[in-house]
């Protein structure tokens, strides 16, 4: 379930599905990274801003104003490999769905791509995790799959947090299921900002 191929491009567009519709993994005991702040363009609706550890590697998609922009962080490790993926997008209120960064709807959505997710992994019950960041409130889900075979992740941490009138939803899939790992990630997605001016 967990592999970073055609299922997980399912469960990541599932995600932008239902709302169109409706670090390094270090042995290392601390999650004080060093960070930077980065600026990512959102057409037509601004900047996202994050803290981003140094560490990370990162490559930036952005195609239109129509379609979502992706931010893929990742750290390979010795062999070239890739160690971890942390993938972030965006939403924003398209006209037709309203209060899409609202605490009740952002739960629904979580909720949903959750109990999807939930089939192939090694959970029987959905738990969800409330978080609360700068601007807005969000939750995510932790699942497992013990029987991942090389190339895949056994674990993955996926969820959604409002960013002002924004969404920003991020899957983390890796190998270790040691929490600090978990631990940049929600440091990182809780320290976004969305500044919105005309002329950005």
């Amino acid at each position: 379930m967990l592999k970073l191929d055609n299922n997980y491009k399912n469960i990541f567009l599932l995600f932008i599905s239902l709302y169109v519709i409706n670090t390094s993994a270090t042995t290392e005991n601390t999650t004080e990274y060093r960070t930077d702040s980065e600026s990512f363009a959102i057409p037509g609706h601004g900047k996202l801003v994050i803290d981003v550890p140094k560490i990370w590697n990162y490559n930036f998609t952005t195609t239109n104003e129509d379609k979502p922009p992706i931010i893929t962080f990742y750290n390979l490790n010795k062999d070239k490999e890739e160690i971890y993926q942390l993938n972030l997008s965006v939403l924003w209120e398209d006209g037709f769905q309203r209060n899409i960064s609202s605490p009740e709807y952002i739960r629904s959505l979580v909720e949903k791509t959750g109990k999807q997710a939930l089939l192939h992994s090694d959970q029987t019950e959905l738990e969800l995790e409330k978080i609360s960041g700068k601007y807005g409130i969000g939750y995510f889900f932790n699942l497992s799959d013990s029987s991942a075979s090389s190339g895949e992740y056994q674990y993955l941490t996926q969820g959604a947090l409002g960013v002002g009138k924004l969404i920003l939803i991020f899957s983390l899939f890796s190998n270790d299921s040691d929490s600090i790992l978990q631990e940049a990630l929600i440091k990182v997605v809780m320290s976004a900002q969305h500044r919105y001016r005309k002329d950005v």
